[in-house]
């Protein structure tokens, strides 16, 4: 009898956890049409959006040298030659510490090269050597106002610093590192520049190039990097003021069939007036949004796994669910193995971190399902079968499905940070920088920390 009972129990279980783990269906999704191809022979190289930073109206090019309130602070040495996600999160920095110092932040160009060639080759493929920064954000980073009562002096253009400025005062990134405590604390950095430009009273003031980044992977990429800065850091109109560019935010207009409700009743982007990060980007009603980097990204994992590294700065953040802990075990396969899963998951590792978010409570009344990815369009095809056959969607999309023009193709990292940070839920990489900023402007626009999550 008892064995009976037994047998009964286990046969039971067994078919409880068979019909727990059925396919929702056995179809596969609906075809997404695909874009139209663009194929105009040369990358864009954004004449138009280079000139209205040069118009801007801070910029007094009648005059020959700074005016009497005007002081401005170059980091020659900004990253060069890497991806969009490093180079948002420097900028930010950057600018911040411009904001603090009281001076002109004085920006640039996304720089992939700057010898002098308006193309570079990446991959086999032209792509622009040089993007205007206004190409994908604006606000008081890229010469936008302040908030009314903030009386910092505007951003400035990198062509304007030096036509004012000639002859300028050079510093070395050695005569504040000497002396900081925690080389990876970028409050320590920050603070450092502050005292070192506070009694210089000379206008004209860079960081020698030669010295490279200000800051650089070593506070990225560690867990301890934004703790002490991130209260004065996400309270600043650097990031409370934070806009998309008005190209970003029509790709975002353009596709909002991908992402928001049917009935939605929001108004296009492109079309609303001024408003700070928060109001301008709510959170978007039954929204799962997903980081997933391929390609060369098997390798990068591999080579961080080698280095049992952390999970980047921002992805650290206190309060966030998701906590990684490298296992430095001395057994370099077992650390890369403990590692891959969070870094390079397989179709059926994503799929089933998908269904687990989805049974939180912050996964509640998710509908639709966008991928950011730069993967192709077979392992695209494998992971929406999969996915739209172990539950319940409305729609599943990914970054190759959207309809971009021919300058937003060259910038549709941007638009995805855009949709990744509006999601009612966001899945990231915790080792990617383009995951990083996504997260920083949820944790700056006091989304729930249980809806920022990570592989």
């Amino acid at each position: 009898m008892l064995a009976a009972v037994t047998g009964l129990f286990l046969l039971v279980r067994t078919l409880s956890w068979y019909n727990a783990y059925q396919p929702f269906r056995t179809t596969s999704p609906p075809p997404i049409p695909s874009p139209p191809s663009i194929t105009t022979p040369l990358p864009p190289l954004y004449e138009k959006h280079h000139d209205a930073e040069l118009a801007l109206p801070q910029h007094h090019w009648e005059q020959h040298r700074p005016g009497v309130d005007e002081r401005f602070l170059f980091v020659a040495g900004h990253s060069r030659g890497c991806g969009w996600g490093n180079a948002m999160q420097e900028l930010l920095l950057n600018a911040y510490m411009a904001y603090k110092t009281g001076r002109s932040f004085v920006f640039a160009n996304y720089t992939w090269n700057d010898i002098g060639e308006p193309y570079s080759d990446y991959n086999g493929k032209k792509i622009p050597s040089l993007i205007p920064y206004s190409v994908m954000i604006r606000g008081p980073i890229v010469g936008g106002a302040f908030p009314p009562g903030d009386m910092t002096p505007l951003a400035v253009h990198r062509d304007y610093f030096d036509a004012m400025c000639p002859n300028k005062v050079t510093f070395i990134r050695e005569d504040v590192s000497k002396n900081i405590k925690l080389q990876v604390s970028a409050k320590e950095i920050t603070d450092g520049w502050h005292d070192k430009l506070a009694g210089v009273r000379d206008a004209c003031v860079q960081i020698a190039q030669q010295s490279g980044q200000i800051y650089d992977f070593g506070v990225f990429g560690d867990p301890r990097g934004m703790l002490d800065i991130w209260p004065e850091l996400s309270a600043s109109p650097i990031l409370t003021h934070f806009n998309w560019s008005p190209l970003v935010e029509l790709a975002f207009d353009t596709n909002r069939a991908f992402f928001l409700p049917a009935a939605s009743s929001e108004p296009y982007q492109s079309h609303m007036p001024h408003a700070a990060n928060a109001q301008r980007y709510p959170r978007v009603p039954g929204l799962l949004a997903v980081h997933l980097r391929r390609g060369d990204f098997e390798g990068h994992c591999d080579w961080l796994g080698y280095l049992n590294a952390d999970y980047a700065a921002f992805n650290s953040m206190p309060g966030l669910p998701d906590r990684f802990a490298p296992l430095r075990s001395g057994d370099e396969v077992r650390d890369k193995a403990h590692q891959r899963p969070h870094c390079f998951p397989t179709v059926p590792e994503i799929v089933k971190r998908v269904r687990e978010i989805r049974e939180t409570d912050a996964g509640r009344g998710l509908r639709k399902l966008y991928i950011m990815t730069n993967a192709d369009r077979p392992f695209l095809a494998e992971l929406r079968t999969a996915l739209w056959r172990d539950q319940d969607w409305q729609m599943i999309t990914t970054s190759r499905d959207l309809v971009l023009n021919w300058e937003q193709k060259y910038v549709a990292q941007a638009v995805d940070m855009l949709v990744g940070q509006r999601a009612q839920v966001f899945i990231g990489n915790g080792f990617s920088t383009l995951t990083s900023n996504v997260v920083t402007m949820r944790l700056a626009n006091r989304l729930p920390l249980d809806s920022t999550r990570f592989w």
